[in-house]
C-alpha cells in the first residue's frame, strides 16, 4: 500500500513538473518571464508570506471554536499547529492533511478523533459557501472573460465551454432520472441536506459570531495575499479588484489537481485567468510562478514549526 501510494505520487508530481516545463516553453522568451518574476518587491511577498500565515492561524482557532459546544477544549496552540501541519501533509501528500491534522491534535490534547473529523465536515461546508460566493461574485464581474477563457481552450473533441455545456447538459439529465427513481436515497439529496446541516450547526452555535469573523477573515486574506502581490508586480498595476478575485478564483481551480501542492497546474491556471481578463502568458506564468513560491514556502516553513510544537505537545504530555 505504501509503495503504491510512493508510486502515486511520483506520478503526478512528475506530471505537475512537466507542465511547468511546458509552461515555460510556451511563453517563449525566459528571459522576460525571469525578469517579470524579479519585478515582484519584497515587502510584497512579505507581505503575501504574513497574510497566509495569519489565515492558517487563524484557521486553527476557529477549529477549536467547533470543539467547545462537543464539550472538548483543545490547546490553541495545538489546534494551530495542528492546521499547520496538515497544509505540510498536503504538500507531499494530496488529500492527506484533514486527517494527519486530525491525528496530530488527538495526540496531544486526547479529542477523539471521530470528533474531529466531523468538525472538519463543518469546516469544509462552511469554506464551499464561502468559495461558492467568491466564485459567483468572480463570473459575474468577469463573464466576457469566463466565456473567452472556456472557448479558448481546446480539449479533444472542441473547446472546453462546448464540452461543459454538453457535460452539464448530461449532468441536468443524468440527475433528473437518477432524482425520479430515487427520490428518497438520492446521494446528491444527501449531500445537499448535509450541507444545510452543516451551515444551521455553526448558526446554533455559542460562539458562531466569532467564528463567521475568522472565516470572513480567513478569505479575505486568501483574496489579498493573492491581489498584493498581483499589482505589485510590473505591468498589473491597473488590475481591477474584480479581476483579480477571478484570477485567485482560477488558480484554485489549478490546485484541485493532485500534484504536490499544485505544482503546474497552479501556474497554468493564473496564466489563464489572467489571459482571459487581457493580460499575455509571460504575465501571468511570472505571477503563478511567485504567489506559488511564496505559499509553498510559508506553508512549509508554518507546518515544519506545527510539527515541531506538536512534538513538544506530546513529551509534556508523557511527562505530566
Amino acid at each position: 500500500m505504501i509503495f503504491k501510494k510512493m508510486i502515486t505520487y511520483a506520478g503526478f508530481l512528475a506530471i505537475g513538473v512537466f507542465l511547468l516545463f511546458k509552461l515555460t516553453d510556451l511563453v517563449g522568451d525566459k528571459d522576460a518571464l525571469i525578469e517579470e518574476m524579479s519585478s515582484a518587491p519584497a515587502w510584497a511577498i512579505s507581505l503575501t508570506f504574513l497574510m497566509g500565515l495569519l489565515a492558517v492561524i487563524s484557521r486553527g482557532l476557529r477549529w477549536n471554536l467547533l470543539l467547545s459546544p462537543m464539550g472538548y477544549k483543545a490547546s490553541q496552540t495545538n489546534a494551530v499547529a495542528s492546521v499547520a501541519f496538515g497544509y505540510l501533509a498536503n504538500i507531499f501528500v494530496p488529500r492527506s492533511g484533514e486527517v494527519a491534522r486530525c491525528a496530530a491534535l488527538n495526540s496531544t490534547d486526547d479529542v477523539p478523533v471521530d470528533k474531529l473529523i466531523g468538525t472538519v465536515i463543518t469546516e469544509r461546508v462552511v469554506d464551499v459557501a464561502m468559495l461558492l460566493v467568491f466564485l459567483t461574485v468572480a463570473l459575474i464581474t468577469n463573464f466576457d472573460a469566463v466565456i473567452g477563457m472556456l472557448s479558448s481552450v481546446q480539449i479533444p473533441g472542441g473547446s472546453a465551454l462546448v464540452m461543459l455545456g454538453l457535460a452539464l447538459g448530461v449532468f441536468a439529465i443524468g440527475g433528473y432520472a437518477m432524482l425520479k427513481r430515487r427520490r428518497k436515497s438520492s446521494k446528491v439529496l444527501n449531500f445537499i441536506k448535509g450541507i444545510i446541516h452543516g451551515v444551521k450547526s455553526v448558526q446554533n452555535m455559542e460562539g458562531r459570531i466569532p467564528f463567521v469573523l475568522h472565516t470572513l477573515f480567513i478569505w479575505i486574506m486568501y483574496y489579498l495575499m493573492a491581489y498584493v502581490l498581483f499589482v505589485s508586480m510590473d505591468g498589473l498595476e491597473e488590475l481591477g479588484i474584480f479581476q483579480g478575485l477571478w484570477v485567485m478564483v482560477s488558480g484554485g481551480f489549478g490546485m484541485l489537481f493532485p500534484s504536490p501542492g499544485g505544482v503546474g497546474s497552479y501556474q497554468g491556471a493564473v496564466m489563464l485567468g489572467f489571459e482571459s481578463v487581457g493580460y499575455d502568458k509571460v504575465i501571468g506564468l511570472a505571477v503563478g510562478n511567485v504567489v506559488w513560491i511564496t505559499q509553498t514556502a510559508m506553508l512549509i516553513i508554518a507546518g515544519s514549526i506545527g510539527y515541531f510544537l506538536i512534538i513538544i505537545a506530546r513529551l509534556n504530555k508523557s511527562q505530566a
